[in-house]
């Protein structure tokens, strides 16, 4: 099954914050542990962000494509899906080992 990038992050990133909140609500944990935990939600936060920003580029990049594909202005398009695709791989270097990651996002 092939799953789209953006989703598969997108679920990474809900498993790291549910743990991370099932961690900070733990009184046994140290205050190392806890300023890590605080840590990994800012992480997660930063991480969506940045897929929001890379998915609204890649998107925009796409509808410009079909709106308008021979525009001798498109041809920047290629390269901006290109570094779109290649920065959501970037986020999902963590998670190879997951089940569901694709060997092409290598």
């Amino acid at each position: 099954m092939v799953v789209d990038i953006v989703e598969f992050l997108t679920e990474r990133i809900r498993e790291d914050e549910a743990a991370a909140r099932k961690i900070l609500s733990d009184r046994s944990v140290s205050e190392s542990g806890r300023w890590y935990e605080h840590r990994l939600l800012l992480e997660c936060e930063a991480k969506k962000r940045v897929i929001r920003i890379v998915e609204s580029a890649r998107q925009t990049a796409l509808a410009t494509m079909v709106s308008d594909p021979f525009e001798e202005e498109s041809r920047w398009i290629p390269e901006a899906i290109e570094w779109t695709t290649r920065s959501l791989k970037a986020l999902a270097l963590p998670y190879a080992d997951h089940p569901d990651f694709e060997e092409d996002w290598l």
